[in-house]
């Protein structure tokens, strides 16, 4: 069945294409910077691993380390991108951004070897981890963009680099206890670090009234 026939429009469908070829060409990137180091790979080495010309990896990256480093202006996936900008899906912007987060997670097996790689890499390959550092600023941009389209002039340069920081804490803390709870989806470790910070905020005559309540 077609992606017209599933109900898919065609530019949507487009965009999935575009989304999952851009993933491809960041994921042979890493594990051929993982094999070989990352001077001994080239683009034309990556473009072969995926089976597209050099020239299409140019479309998506502009360089080898880019490829590493990978989409980091792509929060979320489109359809999740367009949930969150119009308030859901729950309303709370904290959960919504956990679940914006996590639509990226998927699929869960490329997900986590992406970070495996990752992790090798940065403890490697010093110009990885700088990588990473710089495309924190396109991250941000990106999730600017997002911040306005949902809050509108709300979405303060303050305040989206505040979110930015702290959604990065969060994903960092929940990569990192995959190593303690494998079986854990990152998903659902994403979810638990948010709710562990959120207990931060949480005012002890919050509990006096919900025990009232009760």
């Amino acid at each position: 069945m077609s992606p017209v026939e599933q109900g898919e429009t065609p530019v949507g469908w487009r965009e999935q294409k575009k989304q999952q070829t851009r993933l491809e060409i960041c994921m042979a990137a890493r594990r051929l910077a993982v094999e070989r180091g990352l001077d001994a790979m080239n683009v034309d080495d990556v473009s072969k691993a995926v089976g597209v010309s050099p020239r299409t990896f140019f479309n998506y990256y502009e360089t080898k380390l880019d490829a590493v480093v990978g989409p980091v202006t792509e929060i979320g996936t489109p359809p999740s991108r367009e949930v969150f900008v119009t308030g859901g899906p729950t309303g709370v912007l904290l959960a919504d951004l956990v679940a914006l987060y996590s639509a990226s997670y998927e699929p869960e097996e490329q997900a986590r070897e992406g970070i495996s790689l990752v992790t090798q890499l940065i403890t490697t390959e010093p110009r990885v981890l700088a990588g990473f550092v710089a495309a924190g600023v396109k991250h941000e941009a990106a999730l600017q963009e997002l911040l306005r389209a949902r809050l509108g002039a709300a979405a303060t340069p303050e305040f989206v680099s505040l979110t930015a920081g702290l959604m990065s804490a969060l994903t960092t803390r929940a990569a990192m206890s995959l190593a303690a709870h494998p079986d854990r989806s990152l998903a659902t470790a994403l979810h638990e670090q948010s709710v562990m910070a959120a207990r931060l905020f949480h005012h002890p005559a919050d509990r006096r009234s919900d025990d009232r309540d009760d």
